[in-house]
């Protein structure tokens, strides 16, 4: 018994294991499946998205309905009024009126036609009541619409005056109205003028201070140039100080001489260079004066400009000279060495 168990239970496993599941499938036939292919399941993605509001949408249902219904009740109440009106649901049957058959005897209708004279004449006496107070009441109404339009003449006068005073009025209103207009349309070009000859002024100041700033300009242009200029000769000047020092210290002999000559070719530089500061300064205290005459700052721009060159021409001059001067004193001790070595070697 354990054994069948056992078998059975793996008859089971392999037939799990072979199927891969106990859960039977669907399908009886071969699983080519080609009868779902290019099939997607449903989705609510595909309802869309709403264009317009619900609001708008229902208000709009809402009239069309509303017009339905509104048309529906005329239609029925024309209806029914034509049909009230056309078909008389009591009329007397036509075979009566076809067989002139009459159901009253003839005292009952004696009685009638008697009752029928009485009426009649008591009709008419209540007409002839009648007109006598239709007259009456078109004598009074007549009377009535003589004092009506003689009140709505007397109105219609009073109107007419009072129309002609509003339209008095309404014209001097119209007249104050336009001269106010032009007062305030005068007002407002009197701004207008004041408000363009401000500009004006302020165009005018703000082109002056333009002008004033380019000439402050220019002069500092020709400060800073003329202040190059003079850099650049004391750079010069220290340059050949610079090999005045070399050469002398390569010679002890000339050292002293060149010391000298540097000496004073510094105080020279000096003197030179506080003489051309004091008439640069001058020169720009006059420009500063005749700063507003554009003839004047041309001339004293270029006179700058000539000064700054005579100034450098001057420091190199002084340079070569240096250097001449320089080379001058080393031949002579050259020379002067020279002699020496010679009389000492003709004393030997």
């Amino acid at each position: 018994m354990s054994l069948t168990v056992g078998g059975s239970h793996m008859l089971l496993c392999r037939t799990v294991i072979r199927r891969g599941s106990t859960k039977k499938t669907l399908h009886t036939s071969a699983s080519r499946r080609k009868a779902i292919e290019n099939w997607k399941r449903p989705s609510i993605e595909e309802l869309g998205v709403p264009k317009e509001s619900h609001a708008h949408v229902f208000s709009k249902n809402q009239r069309k309905y509303n017009l339905q219904l509104l048309t529906g009740v005329g239609i029925f109440g024309f209806t029914t009024v034509v049909a009230v009106n056309t078909i008389d649901a009591n009329a007397t049957p036509t075979f009566l009126t076809d067989t002139s058959f009459v159901t009253k005897t003839p005292e009952l209708v004696a009685v009638e036609e008697v009752a029928e004279a009485e009426t009649e004449a008591v009709e008419i006496e209540a007409v002839e009541a009648a007109a006598a107070v239709d007259e009456e009441t078109a004598a009074a109404e007549a009377a009535q619409i003589a004092a009506e339009e003689a009140l709505a003449a007397e109105a219609a006068k009073i109107a007419a005056a009072e129309a002609e005073s509003a339209a008095t009025a309404e014209a001097e209103r119209i007249a104050a109205e336009e001269a106010a207009a032009a007062e305030a349309a005068a007002a407002e070009a009197v701004k207008i003028a004041t408000e363009e000859a401000t500009e004006a002024v302020r165009i005018a100041t703000e082109e002056a201070a333009a002008a004033e700033a380019s000439r402050i300009a220019a002069e500092e242009a020709a400060a800073a140039e003329a202040a190059e200029v003079v850099e650049t000769a004391a750079e010069a000047v220290a340059v050949a100080e610079a090999v005045a020092a070399a050469e002398a210290s390569r010679v002890a002999a000339e050292e002293a001489a060149a010391a000298e000559a540097a000496r004073n070719a510094t105080v020279e530089a000096e003197v030179a260079a506080a003489a051309k500061a004091g008439r640069i300064g001058a020169e720009e205290a006059a420009a500063a004066e005749a700063a507003q005459i554009a003839s004047e700052e041309a001339a004293r721009i270029a006179a700058a400009a000539e000064a700054a060159r005579v100034a450098a021409a001057e420091a190199s001059r002084v340079a070569a000279e240096e250097a001449t001067a320089v080379e001058a004193a080393r031949i002579a001790d050259e020379e002067a060495a020279a002699a020496e070595v010679a009389r000492i070697a003709a004393e030997e």
